[in-house]
């Protein structure tokens, strides 16, 4: 079999290495609020605001959950943590349940 590759830009093993340039709108970079790292011949990488957003949220819940996992430690060393065993039996068993229907969670 011949692979004919005539006319398809950056096929050349020369220009391998190459990037493609691309046209920007209105001339200007239009880039959304984040952080923009400029690289080799006009290269640029953007990360987006979601991402501190996203590690923001993270933080938040892994400090709520340490502050459960205290309040619940505490109330454990007094002697007042008590568990429910039917609800927790009826979680256990809708959570297994519910991870069958739908395959692997």
């Amino acid at each position: 079999m011949k692979i004919h590759n005539d006319g398809l830009q950056g096929s050349n093993p020369v220009e391998t290495g190459r990037t493609q340039n691309t046209p920007q709108v209105g001339g200007l970079n239009r880039a959304l609020p984040g952080h923009t790292v400029d690289g080799h011949e006009g290269d640029s990488v953007q990360i987006s605001g979601i991402s501190q957003h996203l590690a923001e949220s993270n933080a938040l819940d892994a400090q709520q959950r340490e502050n459960r996992v205290s309040q619940l430690a505490s109330l454990y060393a007094k002697g007042q943590y008590h568990v429910d065993a039917s609800a927790l039996s009826h979680k256990l068993v809708s959570n297994s349940i519910a991870s069958g229907e739908g395959g692997e969670k």
